[in-house]
């Protein structure tokens, strides 16, 4: 991921320079065609325009977080019955080593990474009104992940992980301003993950975070066409 925020910082060089902006890969949002259920491919090509619009806003707006292949997509969450189908995103957050974040427990790790990242990503996830209002989408799924601080001496690093699920109720009372972030994470179902072990499910106490809309990356400019909110 390193290597994502210098390709960022030399893509707005090229832009300032007058040079073209890449757009951001495709291969972040799974084709229709590739899930599983007729009711997950006619939300994905529906809203396909809808979905590379939030690959490009994190791509050229949140640069220190980095998006999977095939990390956009409308999936089945696995605890759920039936084929309800959830609007997902998995994003890694990039951040510096800090030994006052490594030193809170899971939980409060957890809850950081919450209150900071899941509210403005629901907010790009539903930038568009129709996506929010279909009765076909039963709800939101934002998948946070972040390196797991160790003590030095050879350890594999690994990922923890919080999964996050909102049904659309949930969701729609929060972006109508009907709901706080706090609520949100007692409504909804959190999973923490060590690495690939599941930590259960857990119940945060979450907060407003202004992170997302105040940080600027150092050195950092997103393509002038880019409006960045």
């Amino acid at each position: 991921m390193r290597g994502r925020l210098l390709l960022a910082a030399l893509a707005a060089s090229l832009v300032a320079a007058g040079g073209v902006l890449a757009a951001p890969p495709e291969d972040r949002i799974v084709p229709a065609d590739q899930h599983s259920s007729e009711k997950a491919r006619s939300l994905a090509a529906k809203y396909l325009n809808a979905l590379r619009e939030l690959n490009a806003g994190i791509y050229h707006c949140v640069p220190w977080v980095e998006i999977g292949r095939e990390s956009i997509g409308f999936f089945r969450p696995k605890h759920l019955p039936g084929d309800d189908r959830y609007l997902s995103l998995r994003i890694y957050v990039e951040q510096d080593p800090s030994p006052q974040f490594a030193a809170l427990r899971f939980e409060e790790r957890a809850a950081a990474m919450f209150s900071r990242y899941v509210g403005g990503m629901l907010r790009r996830m539903a930038a568009h009104a129709a996506v929010l209002a279909d009765p076909a989408l039963d709800g939101f799924t934002v998948i946070v992940g972040w390196l797991k601080q160790v003590a030095q001496g050879g350890a594999v690093p690994v990922h923890e992980t919080i999964a996050v699920f909102l049904p659309r109720p949930v969701a729609a009372d929060y972006l109508a301003g009907r709901a706080k972030i706090a609520d949100i994470a007692a409504r909804g179902q959190v999973f923490g993950y060590d690495g690939a072990t599941p930590l259960g499910q857990l119940r945060l106490q979450a907060w407003e975070d202004s992170f997302l809309s105040t940080y600027r990356m150092a050195n950092y400019q997103p393509d002038p066409g880019v409006t960045c909110r």
